[in-house]
């Protein structure tokens, strides 16, 4: 598919549009008259209503002959992505955080069991020496 658009395309696209706002203005004021402009009010709604579906069913449609995955690969720089998020990640940070934590728990575990085995220690040289264990 070219990104070039033909002028004739874009020409037509332009009255399309000029005419589309010229019949809602006129639209508009025809729905304000008494007779039938509830009528009008009420057909607008519903006409809107049902071209909501009929769009919604055309671009399910869509959706479901193209393989997106195709797309993405074809139109998305994935390399450059994955390094952008890559760059805005601050591993050095990440790393002295649960290095952080790690150690943290070390050294608790490595006073805990220092602690026991002290206990454990003195506990034996007590019983060894003969002194009142409590």
């Amino acid at each position: 598919m070219s990104d070039a658009v033909h002028p004739a395309v874009t020409v037509a696209l332009g009255a399309v549009a000029v005419a589309c706002d010229r019949v809602a203005v006129a639209y508009s004021a025809a729905e304000r008259l008494p007779v039938v402009g509830g009528w009008l009010h009420r057909s607008r709604i519903e006409l809107t209503a049902r071209g909501e579906r009929v769009v919604a069913a055309g671009i399910e449609t869509i959706l479901d002959q193209i393989d997106l995955n195709a797309v993405a690969r074809d139109r998305l720089d994935l390399v450059g992505l994955a390094d952008e998020v890559v760059d805005g990640i601050d591993l050095p940070a990440i790393i002295r955080t649960s290095t952080d934590s790690v150690t943290a728990e070390v050294m608790t575990d490595v006073r805990s069991q220092g602690e026991r085995a002290d206990d454990a220690v003195a506990g034996f040289v007590d019983r060894l020496l003969g002194r009142d264990v409590r």
